[in-house]
């Protein structure tokens, strides 16, 4: 047995307002924070927390929070890595969209989204790769805030192909959010109609969960 099985596990939870908790109480746990007590109970191992996250956090503004000094260090220790992104950027894009009708703009919020997106995964890699130990990333795709807008949901779906071609990344697996919230937005997204509730949390944290942890356990 080595040392790796003898350590406290390090969780890593970054992005943007879905980390955050956005859309629940203070006094109620968001994603991330069920994410944690889950993973304590299926592993069986003391498991410490980081957030890095920031309310309206574009992918690109999330790939710069990962590249800031504490944050790099945290990676380098982390055997469990949660990433919410890519949101903000449909949100941004969808009402620009919405606005001009320019398919050109959902275009090109894809791109430079897909990009960033890559460019975190290679750059956390990168770090982890410089330590010994088996690890998992966990992202989530993107449901659609904007149910009732044909055009909204095909953006989405559009989004959502890239991000699940994520889990072609080492260790990396894609929750399907946009699935589990299709049809039930009413039910899961809270009163400012963007963020989830407290139901729509917690089933967030289940379907992340069903991916497993190996290799973790």
């Amino acid at each position: 047995m080595n040392k790796w099985h003898e350590k406290d596990l390090d969780y890593i939870a970054l992005g943007d307002s879905l980390t955050v908790g956005t859309g629940v109480p203070f006094w109620q746990q968001g994603f991330a924070e069920r994410y944690l007590v889950e993973s304590r109970r299926v592993l069986c191992r003391p498991v410490r927390f980081y957030k890095f996250a920031k309310n309206g956090a574009t992918a690109g503004e999330i790939l710069e929070i990962s590249k800031s000094p504490c944050v790099e260090k945290a990676i380098r220790e982390a055997d469990i890595i949660t990433i919410t992104a890519g949101g903000n950027d449909l949100i941004r894009a969808a009402r620009l969209f919405l606005q001009t009708k320019e398919i050109g703009i959902l275009n090109k919020a894809l791109k430079e989204c897909t990009v960033n997106i890559s460019a975190l995964l290679t750059h956390i890699d990168a770090l982890i790769a410089e330590c010994e130990g088996p690890y998992i990333i966990r992202m989530i795709n993107l449901y659609n805030p904007f149910s009732g807008t044909p055009q909204a949901d095909s953006g989405v779906q559009k989004f959502n192909q890239h991000i699940n071609s994520f889990s072609s990344y080492k260790n990396v697996k894609v929750a399907d959010i946009y699935s589990v919230f299709k049809g039930r937005e009413k039910e899961l997204l809270s009163e400012d109609g963007i963020h989830p509730n407290a139901r729509g949390y917690s089933l967030m944290e289940k379907t992340v969960s069903a991916l497993g942890y190996s290799p973790l356990a």
